[in-house]
């Protein structure tokens, strides 16, 4: 009988040939993304679960037909297609979860939203319980008055009432100065409540990143009653949120981030939700990046505010 002998790859070749196979295994929709209990869950299920706000535009808001709508939530449209295209999916369905500044957090620790499409703040004390993708925004925190109020400064609010959304940066704000300006302090559920005990005169001054309260202030009944003042409390990186237990799906949703700011697209993202009028009324919030935006998307980075 005629044996043939197996055949045995020369030395040089081994190596080499394992690097192929490694790089080949990594291609597949399986290798890709085993370590990642996000995607694997995203394969299995066909759906990726969305957290937004109702009230955050241009960021994260309801539109006039009560649908999710802003600059994140199309950043985070644009991963779910990447996650559909990597995971070799026909198609992939988007469950939108709305959140407060407030309840985000436990969502995010318990694994009931994938991705959290808002202007998130990225900071030391919030990465101890989520993780934050590279900025996709800077802002500053500032503080909305009425334009008839003589509020300029912090100084001014001796003695009147300061609210802020619970759980959000301007919450942290607040609660460190009120000693310091003696102002009496409260805490809406969301932005969109806290602009109403602005605008219903409950509150004199609302604290929070000037972009939410320039988007804010253009849904009122009459944006010129209201004006952002205030030296800037802090400059806010921000980003999208995740959970901490999946670094693989972190870095998945961070190259697809630096993948858009790298292209022409992000211009034009930024130009339809700050740039142009959003929604039947046609509200234009008339913000052209400043250069700290435009650095954040040529150099995409996740440190964190401090």
């Amino acid at each position: 009988m005629l044996s043939v002998p197996a055949f045995t790859a020369p030395r040089k070749l081994i190596r080499p040939l394992a690097i192929l196979l490694l790089s080949l295994a990594a291609l597949s929709p399986l290798g890709a993304h085993a370590q990642s209990p996000v995607l694997e869950k995203i394969r299995d299920s066909g759906t990726i679960v969305l957290g937004y706000r109702e009230s955050a535009l241009p960021f994260s808001f309801a539109d006039d037909k009560g649908q999710p709508a802003g600059y994140a939530v199309d950043l985070c449209r644009r991963v779910a297609e990447s996650a559909r295209q990597k995971l070799g999916l026909k198609d992939i369905k988007v469950r939108w979860m709305p959140l407060t500044p407030q309840n985000r957090f436990p969502a995010m620790v318990n694994g009931l939203v994938d991705l959290d499409c808002a202007p998130n703040t990225n900071s030391p004390e919030r990465q101890k319980q989520v993780a934050f993708s590279v900025s996709h925004y800077v802002s500053t925190v500032r503080m909305l008055v009425r334009a008839d109020s003589g509020i300029k400064s912090f100084e001014d609010l001796r003695g009147k009432t300061v609210v802020t959304s619970a759980g959000s940066t301007g919450d942290r704000h607040v609660r460190h100065l009120k000693q310091q300006y003696g102002y009496r302090d409260i805490y809406a559920k969301d932005h969109g409540e806290s602009f109403l005990l602005l605008e219903s005169g409950r509150a004199q001054a609302f604290v929070m990143d000037d972009v939410l309260l320039a988007g804010l202030r253009a849904r009122a009944k009459d944006p010129s009653q209201f004006v952002i003042v205030g030296p800037a409390l802090s400059t806010e990186q921000n980003a999208l949120m995740m959970s901490k237990a999946d670094p693989e799906w972190k870095q998945f949703v961070d190259q697809t981030l630096a993948s858009t700011f790298a292209g022409p697209g992000i211009t034009s993202l930024q130009k339809r939700w700050f740039q142009q009028p959003i929604g039947s009324r046609n509200i234009n919030l008339a913000l052209a990046p400043s250069s700290q935006v435009r650095e954040a998307w040529k150099h995409p980075s996740d440190t964190a505010t401090e």
